[in-house]
């Protein structure tokens, strides 16, 4: 078989080179010149940062050494960030500092490193899928962008109607059905968007793929069982199609590496609790979205990610997901272990019940568990509705 071809990019993408050795600016010069990219280079952060605020055009892509004069090159990206803060940021470093590439991820919001000296063909890689990474983000934004206008002129819609029923009442009738008609084009394209985005994370990571929409079904079969509203249902089947959105930001090597994380490649995988908020929160959706995925990895006792919250501070909707997503991550395959099963996976929540899983999801699942078994939570039983929006509670 021959080497798949490489994704075409559809823009010409701006970089940014920081480093205070011409030797290395000479050298990314002469890599990317025959690269379709506007290419240019600084000294050192200040500099760096003079030619982003004078920058017309937005940069996708900054590459900064960690060690210059004036500033760090944490310090740097994490000034940048501010400037340009979907622009994708690599850290440079000559060295294995590990608290310092550390302090950049929390602090300048870099999505991954590059040692020196580099191989061509490994950097020319990162750049690539990281503006490929730039240019899923912009479709995304524009998906964002279409519901938003959806959204106006739905409610743009709403005001002509409340004038229009004071004049005449005779024409109540059709204007309610042309509203009807109008908000059902907008669920269903938001319906088409977030599993448009859901897909987005499968393409990164096709070990996982499916995963989403398996949280969402055992998800939905927790909250039905628990008698939550239809509101509620809906909220948690949106919200577990995109629990795992964030990842797009996560370099693919780290997704499907098939051993142990390091340290350091779980900081990244857990930023992506933030991203995916960061993605979700400007979306007028019905339901609290962006916040249950926020809290999706949280632990009853605090101990888990990104906020360290506790008890019923975490939403009810993200601890029913957080349940979920244990018993289909233990009860699925990964690259880096075979499929641990269900039976285990239910072990594992009744060992942790009421210090990392709220006591009354685990309840439910054991309660389902015990009258329909492992087939309750598997792939393709008791599937909810294709739609990620329900109009009533969901029954068995």
């Amino acid at each position: 078989m021959g080497a798949p071809e490489k994704e075409t990019l559809k823009y010409r993408h701006s970089i940014l080179i920081v480093d205070d050795e011409e030797s290395i600016l000479n050298a990314f010069r002469r890599i990317l010149a025959d690269e379709d990219y506007d290419v240019h280079t600084a000294g050192n952060g200040k500099e760096a940062l003079e030619t982003l605020r004078a920058a017309r055009e937005p940069f996708s892509l900054i590459i900064s050494d960690q060690r210059m004069p004036v500033m760090s090159g944490v310090q740097f990206l994490a000034a940048s960030r501010e400037i340009f803060p979907d622009a994708v940021r690599i850290l440079l470093t000559g060295y294995a500092d590990k608290e310092a590439i550390i302090d950049a991820v929390n602090k300048g919001g870099i999505h991954f490193y590059l040692t020196k000296p580099w191989r061509e063909e490994e950097l020319l890689a990162h750049i690539r899928q990281s503006l490929l990474k730039t240019e899923l983000l912009m479709e995304n934004r524009r998906l964002v962008e279409l519901i938003k206008r959806q959204n106006e002129e739905l409610h743009d819609l709403n005001r002509t109607l409340e004038i229009k029923v004071e004049q005449k009442t005779s024409e109540l009738l059709a204007k309610t059905q042309e509203l009807k008609s109008s908000y059902e084009k907008a669920r269903i394209i938001l319906d088409g968007t977030v599993k448009t985005m859901s897909k987005i994370v499968e393409t990164r990571d096709p070990y996982t793929s499916g995963h989403e929409i398996i949280v969402a079904k055992i998800s939905c079969k927790i909250a039905e069982k628990m008698g939550l509203s239809s509101e509620q249902i809906e909220a948690i089947n949106i919200a577990a199609t995109l629990h795992d959105i964030g990842k797009i930001s996560v370099p693919a090597e780290i997704l499907t590496k098939p051993g142990r994380l390091t340290d350091l490649e779980m900081e990244i995988i857990k930023t992506h609790c933030r991203v995916a908020y960061d993605i979700l929160k400007t979306i007028r959706f019905p339901y609290p979205v962006a916040d249950i995925i926020l809290q999706h990895h949280e632990r009853i006792d605090g101990s888990g990610y990104p906020q360290g919250l506790k008890g019923d501070l975490i939403l009810l909707e993200a601890r029913i997901i957080a349940v979920a997503d244990v018993i289909e991550a233990m009860g699925s395959h990964r690259p880096y272990r075979p499929a641990l099963g269900v039976d285990n996976a239910m072990e594992e929540i009744v060992r942790h019940k009421g210090k990392l899983y709220d006591s009354d999801v685990v309840d439910t699942c054991v309660a389902i568990y015990k009258v329909q078994g492992e087939k309750a939570f598997l792939q393709g039983e008791n599937s909810v509705s294709d739609s990620v929006f329900t109009s009533a509670p969901r029954t068995k």
